[in-house]
């Protein structure tokens, strides 16, 4: 293996590993942001009625679910990238394959 090899082996772990850290980091910026805005307003969930409390779940989950549903659909389109580029570099080497064979037969 060659020191490409292992950089962009490096740089596809580091950028795997991207999405879910800004993914958490935005999580714990907003559920922090959440608190906060409940604190400032004096508002204390657990006072609610069951169907309040399930009303208010529901709206403060949503952006996140949202963000996770975006950050997803980006995971799942450099992971096709990633698949679209190995088949291309599978398909040149093929051909080289078959160039090498054609010169093979071509000396016997």
């Amino acid at each position: 293996m060659t020191d490409t090899d292992s950089s962009a082996i490096l740089d596809d772990r580091r950028e795997r590993r991207r999405l879910p850290q800004i993914g958490l980091a935005l999580t714990a910026l907003y559920l922090v942001g959440l608190v906060i805005y409940l604190a400032v307003q004096g508002q204390n969930p657990a006072e609610l009625q069951l169907n309040e409390l399930g009303d208010f779940l529901g709206g403060i989950s949503s952006p996140l679910a949202f963000l996770w549903l975006v950050l997803g659909f980006f995971q799942q389109s450099r992971e096709i990238r990633l698949s679209s580029k190995a088949l291309n570099l599978q398909a040149v080497e093929m051909r080289r394959s078959v160039d090498e064979h054609r010169k093979l037969a071509g000396e016997r």
